[in-house]
């Protein structure tokens, strides 16, 4: 029987394993994050995530029922709270967690860099919306991640200075802060909040003036960068924060939701010292259609009238067709399929793999078209083509280290797969899978071959010389 979105369990963050969605109140557009049970039928009225660029989403009519559906990366073992618990204290502290900038030479140099950086970001994304007819939509997710961007810098920068983030917001409030607990960045927005959007000019306005207050830190930092007031730079910051929280108010942007989403997105591609495997995609498919937990193939290469082909053997049984490089100037991607292992060991995701080994789910007829059909096959070949024209002109990634993976290049590899059962892998995720497959690469192309050995249980693929 259908249940109304009113029925729904109590909010929680526990996971039950088979995802989290969104639920949303049309009345108040609150946002909750609800545990569903598996295949439990629910009529769902709206479903919304915080960017679909950044994050799986359910494209669902309104009024019909889901049955299956896939996790956001806000799980149970993730280190960001809900949106509602989020400080400013723990928002900074969570920020460093992933900050990556080298801190060679003066350590405020890249935050500074960065923080005027994303500003012209943010007046970008407004420029085009008063210059281009930008849908609405796309207007708003573009500056709500600038905006969250932009705060993250923010973070990094005061906290480099040796600044509390928290009270840089404090002192940018137009009244001292009386409540109860610790500031929130909606408590800090508060008082500059409008009863609707301002005036595109208006906005610009705003966020001249805010260029303003930044170029006025930049000048006192550039004077002596080694030797820089922290007690006038402060005072900056909180002409910064205060022009940000008009602005940010003036565009109808919440900065509480904006640097809630940024967390996420940063917690997606650096997650910190300790990480969470996601569950394996197919943990609940039929076991007999599950890709293999443990799998050894055997590849080499072989010359066959006078042509290179590269073979491969499970077993003692041969599995797909000999492979060439299909291009006029060899490059070796006769290998590549080791790439698909690397996908299905450390993602728990190979459409590739599946038909190699004549493994799809058969026994769901939707899962078999949509997930393991041609068109996904195709999708991963594109994946797997994509990142080795990249890897090419890197050394093959042989001095990329865990968390140096170009961010841009995962993000597009999220858009190839978007719409597919691995779009909630996080970013992370997809790096180690990449950063593993081509290790194992560079020892095939070495020596012409290899015995290659996965362990999905413990997300792992390695390689080893070939044996007679």
């Amino acid at each position: 029987m259908r249940r109304r979105a009113t029925d729904l369990p109590a909010p929680s963050r526990a996971s039950t394993g088979c995802g989290v969605i969104r639920i949303v109140d049309l009345r108040s557009r609150g946002c909750r994050p609800v545990p569903l049970p598996p295949r439990s039928p629910i009529l769902v009225l709206l479903v919304w995530v915080n960017d679909s660029r950044q994050y799986p989403s359910l494209t669902v009519n309104p009024c019909r029922t889901v049955t299956r559906f896939r996790a956001l990366p806000m799980t149970a073992n993730s280190p960001v709270p809900p949106e509602s618990d989020l400080t400013i204290r723990s928002y900074q502290k969570l920020a460093l967690e992933t900050d990556r900038l080298k801190n060679t030479g003066n350590p405020l140099d890249l935050p500074m860099l960065g923080f005027i950086g994303e500003a012209g970001g943010l007046l970008s994304a407004v420029k085009k919306r008063k210059r281009d007819d930008i849908p609405t939509a796309s207007y708003f997710a573009a500056v709500k991640e600038e905006l969250g961007d932009f705060i993250w810098y923010l973070a990094v920068l005061s906290s480099r200075a040796g600044v509390p983030l928290e009270s840089i917001f404090v002192q940018a409030m137009p009244k001292p802060w009386t409540g109860k607990g610790l500031l929130r960045f909606e408590d800090a927005q508060a008082p500059f909040l409008r009863t609707r959007e301002a005036p595109i000019d208006r906005l610009i306005a705003l966020l001249i003036s805010m260029s303003g207050d930044l170029g006025a830190v930049m000048t006192l930092y550039a004077r002596n960068p080694r030797a820089w007031d922290r007690t006038k730079l402060e005072a900056g910051l909180v002409c910064v924060a205060r022009s940000l929280m008009r602005a940010a108010s003036a565009a109808r942007i919440k900065t509480q939701e904006a640097a809630h989403f940024q967390l996420l997105k940063a917690h997606d591609r650096w997650p910190g010292d300790k990480v969470f495997y996601p569950a394996l995609l197919d943990a609940t498919a039929d076991a007999n259609e599950q890709l293999p937990r443990d799998l050894v193939v055997r590849i080499e290469e072989r010359t066959v009238r006078a042509r290179r082909y590269v073979f491969q053997s499970c077993s003692g049984i041969n599995i797909g067709d000999p492979l060439t490089d299909n291009i006029r100037d060899s490059d070796d991607y006769r290998f590549h399929d080791v790439f698909h292992y690397a996908y299905a060991a450390v993602l728990g995701w190979s459409p590739v793999t599946r038909a190699l080994l004549k493994l799809k789910r058969k026994s769901d007829p939707e899962t078999d078209e949509s997930e393991d059909g041609a068109r996904a096959i195709l999708i991963e070949e594109g994946v797997s083509g994509f990142v080795f024209t990249q890897g090419k002109s890197l050394g093959l990634f042989e001095k990329v280290k865990r968390g140096e993976l170009s961010y841009d290049l995962l993000k597009t590899i999220r858009q190839f797969v978007r719409g597919y059962e691995v779009e909630s892998a996080p970013l992370w995720l997809w790096e180690e899978a990449i950063l593993a497959g081509f290790k194992c690469f560079r020892v095939l192309k070495e020596n012409r071959g290899g015995i290659v050995t996965m362990d999905m249980n413990k997300r792992r693929i390695q390689i080893a010389p070939l044996t007679p």
